[in-house]
């Protein structure tokens, strides 16, 4: 008979997990994870979450890099749709808030409609999704478009600009990774602005708005 499961902290958003939920072997040390979500972004740089020795890794000094994007759909969604999609994002470790971008419609492109009073209902064209970067990724979060409850837009243009923030947001974790591992002369958590300056702050922040660009 097995005894009872021995809990541990996932070392990206904090929940107690079983010791084998999604386990991960790290430096000869295993780690457990509440989603693949979690173990992904663990996997991608461990030393983001796990510090060396005496140097505590930036997710255990309490840092959060927080950001700010807005999504554009492919086709409008309705509000009732929309109640979908921003639970399903809201289920995802690291996202902070979710707000719609409304248009207003009256189901139709005819201007006499439009000008004799025809009632007009919001139609939602964009998403702006909160989140901190060290539990998520835009590109973890673009997972949840999926169709037929809304779908990214596919134009050249808004793929170009989701790949671009796929390689800042890549950089920028890259960047932390390294500091890292070359930890400073002074300790002392850190919060980085947009321009990424530090101050010396609790918390680690960067900000980036408008359709997917910083």
């Amino acid at each position: 008979m097995e005894g009872p499961v021995r809990l541990e902290r996932d070392p990206v958003c904090g929940m107690m997990v079983g010791e084998r939920e999604n386990q991960v072997e790290y430096r000869g040390v295993g780690y457990a994870f509440c989603s693949h979500q979690c173990r992904e972004r663990f996997a991608s740089a461990p030393g983001l979450y796990v510090g060396r020795r005496r140097w505590l890794a930036p997710k255990q000094k309490g840092m959060e890099v927080i950001k700010r994007r807005r999504m554009v759909l492919g086709v409008p969604i309705t509000p009732m749709q929309f109640v979908g999609l921003k639970g399903a994002l809201l289920s995802m470790m690291g996202v902070i808030a979710v707000r719609a971008v409304e248009t207003m419609s009256d189901g139709c492109h005819d201007p006499q409609r439009f000008e004799s009073g025809t009632p007009m209902t919001p139609r939602i064209e964009a998403v702006e999704i909160s989140y901190d970067l060290l539990q998520a990724t835009a590109k973890q979060l673009e997972c949840k478009f999926v169709e037929p409850i809304a779908a990214l837009s596919n134009g050249w243009g808004q793929k170009l600009q989701r790949d671009f923030i796929h390689y800042l947001e890549n950089c920028e974790l890259d960047d932390l990774a390294i500091r890292a591992a070359v930890p400073a002369g002074r300790g002392g958590r850190t919060r980085r602005t947009s321009s990424g300056s530090k101050s010396g702050t609790r918390t680690q922040l960067g900000h980036g708005r408008g359709n997917l660009k910083e």
